[in-house]
């Protein structure tokens, strides 16, 4: 039996997902997050890649609270050496390119770039190695988790933070790739693979440093789902944002032709199938107005590739608890080289949810005195993070003013959003989705893109009469989607907490009955059923 937390479980505990459950597509979710291998031959390649600092066998293996994509185990050695192991479950992305991508990613970073990335002791992106699965050994990250820390600082603690957090990103932006793609070895590039490039950037970094590296595919899961994994796709690297932009359009017209069928789509009629045909008429579409979907260039930078971390929260940051300094920034899995528009987000560590308003500060409301004291330690934190990202948005003015270009361009959203969503739009359902992000494009036509005349896309008032029906039944079960996750944390795929599954599903079959019986007629109750969102259905 291995130690977890403090309880014993079975070695076949180990394989398994448990940190979340499901209140739909359970059986589905754990299997994409179902790993097997051979924890001896891990321990074996863990204690051979510390032997030299001492290590001569494994005192215990304690599996850590799980991503959504990786199994994490902590391994002690019989001299108190801890090494982490990290092993991909089958949904974080691509074979061999997720691991040989981050190995590399981290290398760059840590190496060239001098950002502090937990250091690699060993890996393999073979599956076939003795282990039976991809896997990276690296030391424990010193320090605390950051999440752990934040609630507890002054401001003064939290501003300095921010300080360092935009320092780094400095380090990153001032880093411009020739191409777009996600960064690997050379040495471990498949020959087998077109497209990898030797890797070129602005900064004047020695011959020998570039020619260890290479810009190879993008490996966001989506762009190899399923199908997609054995088919020729486009997935980089790539030359410009057009390009980049072209290819996601031109990958989803080869997989609708080849493997889209029709299906029900119930948010658009109860009695005709959704045709492939549909889509790609609106990939044809997509590919006419590709000239909008590309911010013009202005006096900052801001479409040059760019390396950014692909979601920097609260406990991917270790810090030193004393001295406040951070120690390890982690989880650069599938960070990609991409044009600095399409990266350039506040990092959600920074984030107030929900908007700030104009003003350093919250004024106080007028019934302040009345509040009680859970509702005035909310003012008081919420006053504290927006007070936090209006810092943030500041100093990254003045010291990171590319960032601040990519985030000010004008209709950002509105032009990278067909990019964003036409991945996968037949099986993840989202065509409804790129039909009005292209509505939208062709409504602002004359401001995207002055003095290329009219659009060369119309759209009909029969198609804007059927995508507003549509349009109707998708806000009310986004409704559904929004009171859940106001109340319970639940995201669009049902992901709970164990401790909250029982109540959670409860008070979803106690939402759904009510949604049913609202129903005016059986035609309407049928067809609340077919659209309920937390059903099982193909992913």
């Amino acid at each position: 039996m291995l130690m977890l937390a403090v309880k014993d479980i079975s070695e076949e505990e180990l394989f398994n997902y448990t940190r979340n459950r499901w209140i739909y597509n359970e059986s589905l979710q754990l299997s994409l997050r179902y790993l097997k291998f051979d924890l001896r031959q891990l321990l074996k390649a863990a204690v051979a890649a510390v032997s030299s600092e001492g290590a001569h066998y494994c005192t215990k293996v304690h599996k850590c609270q799980e991503g959504l994509n990786n199994k994490v185990f902590i391994l002690t050695m019989d001299n108190g050496l801890e090494v982490v192991a990290k092993l991909p479950n089958p949904i974080a992305g691509p074979a061999y390119y997720t691991t040989a991508s981050e190995v590399a990613t981290r290398a760059f970073l840590r190496d060239v770039l001098n950002i502090p990335i937990p250091r690699i002791i060993a890996w393999s992106a073979d599956q076939s190695n003795p282990i039976g699965a991809e896997y990276i050994l690296e030391e424990k990250a010193p320090g605390t988790p950051l999440g752990m820390l934040w609630y507890q600082w002054k401001m003064k603690s939290r501003l300095e933070m921010i300080d360092q957090i935009i320092q780094i990103e400095g380090k990153l932006a001032s880093t411009k790739f020739s191409k777009i793609g996600c960064i690997y070895f050379s040495d471990d590039f498949p020959d087998k693979t077109p497209g990898g490039c030797i890797l070129s950037t602005s900064s004047s970094l020695p011959s020998s440093v570039l020619e260890r590296f290479t810009l190879g595919p993008l490996v966001s899961s989506d762009l190899w789902r399923g199908d997609r994994a054995s088919m020729n796709l486009n997935c980089g690297p790539f030359n410009q944002p057009l390009d980049l932009v072209e290819a996601m359009a031109k990958n989803e017209i080869q997989y609708t032709k080849e493997h889209a069928r029709p299906y029900m789509n119930y948010h658009r009629s109860s009695t005709e199938a959704q045709s492939p045909d549909e889509l790609l008429e609106l990939l044809n579409r997509y590919l006419r107005l590709i000239p909008a979907m590309i911010p013009p260039e202005g006096a900052e930078d801001t479409h040059s590739p760019t390396l950014w971390h692909p979601d920097l929260h609260l406990d991917n940051v270790f810090v030193d608890p004393e001295s406040h300094k951070i120690t390890r920034i982690i989880d650069w899995q599938s960070a990609a080289v991409m044009p600095l528009y399409y990266q350039y987000t506040i990092p959600r560590m920074f984030e107030h949810p929900g908007g700030v308003p104009h003003g350093w500060t919250m004024a106080l409301p007028e019934n302040y005195d009345s509040l009680n004291q859970e509702e005035k330690d909310k003012f008081e934190s919420d006053r504290k993070s927006i007070a936090c990202q209006k810092y943030y948005e500041v100093e990254t003015r003045a010291q990171n003013p590319r960032h601040v270009a990519a985030f000010q361009l004008q209709n950002l959203d509105v032009r990278i959003e067909p990019s964003r969503v036409v991945v996968n739009a037949w099986e993840g359902e989202a065509v409804y989705f790129l039909r009005r992000a292209l509505h939208a494009i062709v409504r602002q036509w004359g401001d995207l893109c002055p003095g290329l005349g009219p659009c060369p896309v119309s759209i009909d008032a029969q198609e804007l009469k059927l995508h507003a029906a549509e349009e109707e039944i998708s806000n009310s079960v986004a409704e559904i989607l929004t009171l859940f996750r106001d109340a319970w944390g639940v995201p669009p795929d049902g992901m709970v907490h164990p401790a909250d599954f029982e109540r959670v599903k409860a008070a979803v079959a106690e939402r759904r009955d009510a949604f049913f019986e609202s129903a005016d007629n059986e035609t309407d109750k049928e067809l609340y059923k077919r659209i309920w969102p937390y059903q099982d259905k193909d992913l």
